[in-house]
């Protein structure tokens, strides 16, 4: 390790200063999170990953590799390979520890919810996990889960994280010896095992023919990709107009096979030839995007979607940092643009409310069905009802409709306070979400099945399913500042109390008067006689001296 790089790990272990980058993208990577583990979340239909092969499990073992390396990298530089494998092995049991705990947690709530009826009557909440063998064959599973043998598909995540960390100080010991060369080459080649099938772990002491789903073997190159761009081994990517085309062209062209809406035949018609062949080569190239050992495309996917949100950052963070400072308000669309967007709005929105306007608007419900039905067949030869499976367009296009219409209404004035203040306080909030990742994580994975239990009860409309995920990134969010209050340990800081006694306290003394000035002596003639009473009287000032 140069010693250029050495220092300013050594200055980020000490806090140096955070990229605003780490914390916000890990931060929104902690909501997204949350809502993909909320069963039948209907917010889940709109999270990254289902729009591309990579999600947010990316995003924080990129950005947990990143955090690594300003957390750990700093010791390895100060205090050499041993103590840093050290605190590479104090993380790991604290991960460990971590992990045991929120199985723990989440078997202990459902199996509340189970007992008192909390939940739907016909369901089992156990089994949804599932973690029925914690219940019924308890001695093998919890072994199993103490070993790491067992590792049901909701708890994988954390042991995939420490089986990576466990294998920082062994990349650190090459590096020394062959440079970034030589962890680029055990990176990769640990990685083409994990895709040959030759590097994996059981899950299941009873089948151990069913590896974990998160491989750490392949997880560990977008771990170590971040590591390496934390700890310098990796410069910092061109800005280059080439390579943002290229990384819009990846993610476009991956829309098609990752969107089950058009691979599954839901917006295109699934009996044309091109539904057929995106779903032939979908399945053809699954090893290339499947999530356990991160195929080569997945990866691919995940590199230019993250080259893109860099380029959106600005250099060194600076739209995060400081976002918002603008001479002039963002613009609002133009009268053309407005007047689409209302034509739009009126015309998708039968299709955008279709349960709301038949609950609770009959009379509308009746009219819309007479001048789409009969009164369109009588005009136009045919209806203007779209197929249920292609209603999700129309839902589409009435946002986006929506939202240029709002736009529009803020002004100038409500336009320029998002930019200067609105902007900026979230970003502070996504990223102190960020900043406390694993109370956060732990903290959204009991709450999600917490959630998934309110929306059975309540029922998933719009209105309880925007409650729910609302009040659980609320949550989310005071866990954030909670953590943080607790690691800065305030109560260090507090003055010690003095010790109660039951001595009388001693009188406080008088305070003192002023001494008034007294006029300067008029300079005396020396005594004839010596000694120190003539000394005192000849020089004043020396009196009360010892």
């Amino acid at each position: 390790m140069n010693a250029a790089v050495g220092a300013r790990l050594a200055d980020s272990g000490r806090g140096a200063g955070r990229d605003p980058r780490l914390d916000f993208f890990r931060g929104l990577a902690m909501f997204i999170i949350f809502v993909a583990h909320v069963p039948n979340d209907a917010w889940a239909l709109w999270i990254p990953a289902r729009f591309g092969f990579s999600d947010a499990t990316e995003i924080f073992v990129f950005c947990s590799g990143m955090a690594s390396a300003i957390a750990f990298g700093g010791v390895f530089a100060r205090r050499g390979w041993l103590m840093g494998t050290a605190r590479i092995a104090h993380r790991v049991w604290q991960v460990y520890w971590a992990h045991v705990g929120l199985f723990l947690c989440v078997a202990a709530l459902l199996y509340a919810v189970d007992r008192l009826q909390l939940g739907l009557p016909d369901k089992r909440y156990v089994a949804a996990v599932p973690i029925v063998p914690f219940f019924e064959n308890t001695g093998e599973a919890l072994l199993g889960l103490m070993t790491l043998r067992w590792t049901p598909n909701y708890f994988d995540i954390l042991p995939m994280y420490l089986a990576i960390l466990a294998m920082i100080p062994a990349m650190m010991a090459l590096h020394r010896l062959g440079g970034r060369g030589a962890v680029a080459a055990a990176a990769l080649a640990v990685w083409l095992a994990a895709q040959l099938g030759w590097a994996h772990l059981p899950s299941r002491p009873w089948a151990p023919e069913i590896d974990w789903f998160f491989n750490p073997f392949g997880w560990q190159l977008v771990f170590f990709t971040g590591f390496a761009f934390g700890m310098g081994w990796l410069p910092a990517p061109p800005v280059s107009r080439a390579l943002a085309i290229a990384a819009a062209a990846v993610l476009l062209t991956a829309l098609p096979f990752a969107w089950f809406k058009i691979h599954q035949g839901l917006y295109l018609p699934a009996d044309w030839a091109l539904t057929e062949a995106i779903a032939r080569l979908r399945a053809q190239t699954e090893f290339l995007w499947w999530k356990s050992w991160v195929g080569g495309w997945r990866y691919l996917h995940f590199l230019a979607l993250a080259y893109l949100a860099w380029l959106a950052a600005g250099p060194a963070g600076r739209r995060l940092a400081a976002p918002g400072r603008r001479a002039a308000p963002p613009a609002g669309p133009g009268r053309r643009m407005l007047i689409a967007a209302a034509a739009a709005a009126l015309a998708t929105a039968p299709h955008a409310y279709v349960d709301e306007i038949r609950a609770h608007l009959p009379a509308l419900d009746a009219l819309i069905l007479a001048l789409y039905g009969e009164g369109a067949r009588a005009l136009l030869g045919f209806d203007l009802f779209l197929p249920a499976e292609r209603i999700g367009l129309a839902q589409l296009l009435h946002l986006a409709a929506l939202a240029t219409l709002v736009w529009s209404a803020l002004g100038a004035r409500g336009r320029g306070w998002l930019a200067a203040r609105g902007w900026p306080a979230a970003v502070r909030v996504v990223r102190k979400v960020g900043s406390q990742s694993l109370a956060v994580f732990l903290t959204s994975m009991v709450l999600a099945q917490a959630a998934g239990v309110w929306l059975d009860v309540a029922g998933r409309s719009p209105w309880t399913n925007a409650l729910v995920n609302l009040t659980g990134f609320a949550a989310l969010i005071a866990t954030a500042h909670a953590a943080s209050w607790f690691k800065r340990q305030p109560w260090r800081g507090l003055p010690a109390e003095p010790a109660p006694s039951s001595a009388k306290p001693a009188p406080r003394p008088a305070p003192l008067a002023p001494r008034k000035a007294q006029p300067a002596p008029a300079p005396a003639r020396p005594a004839r006689s010596s000694g120190p009473r003539a000394m005192r009287e000849s020089c004043p000032a020396a009196e009360g001296r010892p």
